[in-house]
């Protein structure tokens, strides 16, 4: 069978979001109920870490399994933070059919990456939140954000979006861009603590040093933490009511928790839930107005899979995608 090859125009132009989400959450909740293979990423450090060699890299292989579609597959991704590209991050995902025991189809990574990302925002804001957020602030105005900013406003009822990037210029620029795409006023601050003031924070950059301060904040905030590092004080995580997470030792391996699970500071048993218990009923703590609610969705290799995968079956259109006899 010949296999599918996926550009990021064909994804473009096949993925609906609505979809996304019902695919997503469906994904949480079947992880959650053990039906689902996710390994913790495979992290190799190609010098982010500040090892050898000293490439400021990384790459990562997101392998999973997912029962209710029957597709195994995996996404490899590699970070050249130096490289001279507008994009430092590429990826690529495999699906295979086990049942025919051949791959079905290659597709480009980054804009399922990116919407998939984004509806891990959605998704926190809708299940951990009693009401939708009238302001959303959101720390990084790089790849991710593009996907951040229209894919909240088209799915919630925001009605403001507060951005800040230590590059003014760029924070500018993707306003700017997002500007025809949004309904909701994007506002650049052109100070950190001013994104604080807003209902919700996300934060989805690749600083290594917390991008908030715990002096700013006042103990009731909604916050989402997306970076692959360490973008939140740890005062602020350890003085949250809830913390949330989609896997637990992928997120005490990497991200906003890291460096506390590090130093046995934080451990499984002092997470909440998972996003996927909380989809599925089984957190039945009540979140109340006045909690700090954290929620750290590192990223799992399971929902590309599944994102991709049912774009490959259900796309509409994908008739046109071009294939490919590897064998």
């Amino acid at each position: 069978m010949a296999t599918k090859l996926y550009s990021k125009r064909d994804i473009e132009s096949h993925l609906e979001l609505n979809a996304v989400l019902e695919v997503m959450k469906k994904t949480y909740v079947e992880t959650a109920q053990g039906r689902v293979l996710n390994p913790s990423k495979l992290t190799m450090h190609l010098g982010d870490d500040g090892g050898w060699p000293d490439r400021n890299a990384f790459s990562i292989d997101m392998p999973a399994y997912v029962d209710w579609l029957e597709v195994a597959g995996m996404k490899w991704a590699v970070a050249t933070w130096d490289a001279d590209t507008d994009q430092p991050i590429s990826s690529q995902i495999l699906l295979f059919d086990l049942d025919r025991g051949e791959f079905t189809s290659i597709m480009e990574g980054m804009y399922i990456t990116g919407v998939r990302t984004a509806m891990q925002s959605v998704i926190g804001l809708k299940q951990l939140r009693r009401e939708s957020p009238a302001s959303v602030g959101v720390y990084g105005a790089g790849f991710q954000a593009k996907f951040q900013i229209p894919t909240i406003d088209r799915l919630t009822d925001v009605e403001t979006f507060r951005l800040f990037d230590t590059d003014t210029e760029a924070a500018n620029s993707l306003a700017s861009a997002l500007e025809t795409e949004t309904d909701a006023d994007i506002v650049v601050e052109e100070s950190p603590s001013a994104v604080v003031e807003s209902d919700a924070i996300i934060t989805v950059t690749n600083s290594k040093s917390p991008v908030l301060k715990e002096a700013w904040l006042d103990g009731d905030e909604f916050i989402i933490a997306l970076g692959s590092y360490r973008e939140l004080p740890e005062e602020t995580i350890l003085d949250s009511d809830h913390i949330f997470v989609d896997h637990p030792e992928q997120c005490l391996e990497r991200g906003a928790l890291a460096g506390l699970a590090e130093r046995d500071e934080l451990t499984a048993t002092d997470l909440s839930a998972t996003i996927g218990e909380v989809l599925d009923g089984g957190y039945e703590r009540a979140i109340d107005p006045d909690d700090r609610v954290v929620f750290v969705p590192i990223g799992l290799g399971s929902q590309d899979i599944a994102i991709a995968e049912h774009l490959h079956r259900y796309g509409e259109g994908n008739s046109s995608v071009e294939t490919f006899e590897f064998a």
